[in-house]
């Protein structure tokens, strides 16, 4: 079967979207298996994804995929079956995410090239890496399985004549036997798991200083400071085992004291004589210890924050063109406007006096329609929505590379993987995150000796907690790193020019952590691949402007920071309840969550200052924003006068003011001043085509009302910043 097949491309696409979900799958419990290394059903699901992916792979002929796949399929099946492996050999670890790396590469070169099938000399190589490791296992496996027959053989031929210098023997032979297992199963750069202890004194740090200095003696590499380092650890060991030892080791501890006084006698000189003296003297040490091997730390249990493989739910699927979505909607939406038609000529009719009977199912039927409209809406909406774990799956393994790279230890902890978003938005909300996470990670964390000094666990943690809200979700990007350095921010953006000395003397603390959103600033003195340029911050903050989505910073200087986006759950078209005002001779639409609410207030309540007017309501002074000033909106001809006098001597006519009292970000209340409320409809909010509307200040786009009138929609948020 060929891939060129035209009959096959339909196909073939699908394959391709299945590797992808599976690659990023694999990436996911990867990861956990890293944290988990005893997880049966991890290893298990990682084997039968090796298995799937390798299947499908042949069956387009995809030989490279097949190949890999197929051989680590291998040894995830001889991990399945003793999982004490990965504990023996931590870098098959490793050589998994090489393989998904690989995976990945090829399926986007085959968006290139679709004859990218065969196997490279890369790919080559890297099957051969995972053949040598699979051999490793089994060499090490069968050398274990000879040295324990061999002791059996000895235990049954020494059982028929068992005497006190037999069992002396086989004593002896079982724990030679064990520590042969022990020193065995481990890795050459596992040998930070042994521990010698000798009648309950820890000698591990002593034998594996002598030993590592010992090595840099024969082979030449030796500093002038090691002979004096070596001296402080033989010494140590000489004084450790002097306490404690018993009557076999008397000789061997007295070699070592002469061996020390004639190596201080000759100054330190670490000749080939003495280097081969102390290297045997150290082996016979050796087999008078008991060695322990110590299992990796493993988390035994992992909170709901933790990051773990989702166990995704079975669901079925169809592929459909996202414009014939979009076409769909503004369907809908033109559908949502004739239904304010027909409640508009229900008021007509009302007004014209037709029959009540008529009127009234006339109303029912335009109820019906209304509701029916709005269902469809909303499902084909839930239709453009995805999960936010379709970006949300890939940080686990971003941390993870990350701090591997620059010799830090992370977590990744992640919350609220099923909050739904707008498909469109997606890119740009995992773009703003990539820079967020890198950061948190490359800036916020310390290193672990840091960690440890500053009292805080050695990994440090990056959580994602993803909440929905009304019409938008809300996703904080938190760290338990050092914090923003205020200071330091403050001056690097006067050094670059972001500012001046004038404006950061004025400057507010929250106005200065809104820096780090600056371009060009940064507060690394050099580059790097990961950060240093300025760019990553300042991309997040214009992704944010293009949604009109907002950025909370809560930083906690030596205890972390933490970067919390606000965005719309979608982009695209959208139905809400609003109240319809006018003001002077205009008509305007706010939406009714915008809306704290409407009050009535006597105009001899309403007081002017300099900065405007004001007026106190429930123990509260609520400012007025002179919408007819910003606007600079004409009177209508028959209207009192709207705006809040400028002169004391005004305020003291009879009547009275409506306001539209605002919900903002914060608790200070600011209100609009309507001349009059004509009432409550639902609207269909359509965001402007044209670039001159976009640039209108006060607006986030129109609609169009039951009677053909079109009415801009105004921004509460820009109208209180203003």
């Amino acid at each position: 079967m060929s891939v060129t097949d035209e009959n096959l491309a339909e196909l073939f696409e699908q394959y391709k979207d299945e590797v992808r979900e599976t690659i990023e799958t694999l990436d996911n419990e990867l990861v956990v298996l890293e944290q988990d290394q005893t997880s049966s059903e991890t290893i298990f699901s990682l084997f039968r994804h090796m298995h799937s992916l390798k299947g499908s792979s042949k069956m387009f002929n995809v030989d490279n995929i097949a190949t890999i796949a197929h051989r680590l399929e291998d040894l995830m099946s001889m991990i399945d079956k003793n999982n004490s492996i990965l504990s023996k050999y931590p870098k098959i670890i490793d050589l998994l995410f090489k393989g998904n790396d690989i995976f990945r590469d090829i399926i986007s070169r085959l968006e290139e090239d679709i004859s990218y099938t065969s196997m490279t000399g890369d790919h080559l190589a890297f099957v051969a890496e995972i053949q040598a490791q699979i051999d490793k296992i089994n060499r090490r496996d069968s050398q274990l399985v000879d040295a324990a027959r061999k002791l059996l053989d000895d235990i049954e031929n020494l059982l028929p004549s068992m005497e006190e210098l037999d069992t002396e023997a086989l004593k002896k032979g079982i724990s030679e036997v064990t520590t042969g297992l022990a020193l065995a199963t481990l890795e050459e750069d596992g040998a930070n798991q042994i521990r010698f202890n000798y009648n309950g004194a820890d000698l591990t740090e002593s034998v594996r200083i002598m030993e590592e200095l010992l090595g840099k003696f024969k082979e030449g590499k030796n500093a002038p400071e090691d002979a004096k380092a070596f001296v402080d650890a033989a010494n140590a060991l000489y004084g450790a085992l002097a306490e404690v030892a018993t009557e076999d080791a008397m000789s061997l501890i007295a070699e070592l004291g002469d061996g020390l006084t004639l190596f201080s006698e000759r100054q330190l000189e670490m000749d080939q004589m003495m280097t081969e003296f102390f290297g045997a003297l150290l082996a016979e040490l050796k087999q008078k210890f008991q060695v322990e091997v110590e299992a990796p730390a493993i988390k035994a249990t992992r909170s709901a924050k933790s990051s773990t493989a989702l166990k995704e739910p079975q669901v079925k699927t169809i592929r459909v063109d996202e414009a014939k979505i979009d076409l769909f909607l503004e369907s809908v939406g033109r559908l949502i406007t004739k239904s304010e038609i027909l409640n508009h000529l229900q008021f007509s009719f009302r007004q014209a006096g037709v029959d009540i009977g008529l009127l009234r199912d006339f109303s029912t039927v335009s109820r019906t329609i209304s509701n029916d409209i709005v269902n469809l809406q909303r499902s084909i909406m839930e239709v453009r929505q995805v999960e936010m774990n379709n970006i949300l799956k890939k940080f686990p393994r971003l941390v993870r590379d990350i701090s591997h790279k620059i010799g830090k230890e992370a977590e990744m902890n992640i919350v609220g993987e099923r909050v739904p978003i707008d498909k469109s938005l997606l890119d740009d909300v995992e773009q703003a995150m990539v820079h967020i996470v890198r950061n948190a990670v490359d800036h916020g964390l310390e290193t672990p000796d840091e960690r440890i000094a500053s009292g805080k666990p050695r990994r440090g943690a990056v959580n994602i907690n993803v909440t929905q809200e009304e019409a938008a979700i809300f996703i904080e990007v938190a760290d338990d790193g050092r914090g923003l350095d205020l200071a330091r921010i403050r001056a690097k953006a006067v050094e670059r020019g972001n500012i001046t000395a004038e404006q950061e003397a004025a400057m507010t603390d929250k106005e200065a952590e809104m820096l780090v959103f600056s371009s060009g600033l940064s507060t690394k003195d050099q580059a790097t691949d990961l950060s240093g340029r300025g760019v990553g911050m300042d991309v997040v903050m214009t992704n944010l402007k293009k949604w009109n989505g907002e950025v909370v910073i809560d930083n906690r200087p030596g205890h972390g920071l933490s970067v919390g986006l606000r965005l719309p759950v979608t982009n695209t078209l959208l139905t809400k309840e609003a109240i319809m005002l006018r003001v002077g001779t205009s008509t305007f639409c706010l939406p009714l969550e915008c809306v704290n609410e409407i009050v009535t207030v006597p105009k001899e309540d309403v007081h002017h200052h300099k900065d405007g007017a004001v007026f106190r309501h429930r123990d509260m002074v609520i400012s007025v924003i002179d919408l007819k000033g910003l606007l600079n909106l004409p009177e209508a001809d028959e209207a009192r006068p709207a705006s809040p006098p400028s002169d004391a001597g005004s305020l003291e006519g009879k009547g009275t003011y409506v306001f539209v009292i605002l919900r903002g970000k914060t608790d200070a209340r600011q209100s609009i001043l309507a001349d009059e409320i004509l009432g409550q409809q639902k609207i269909v909010i359509k965001e402007f085509e044209l670039e001159t509307f976009r640039k209108l200040p006060y607006f986030n786009g129109l609609t169009l009302l039951g009677d053909g009138r079109v009415v801009l929609i105004l921004d509460s948020d820009k109208l209180i910043d203003s």
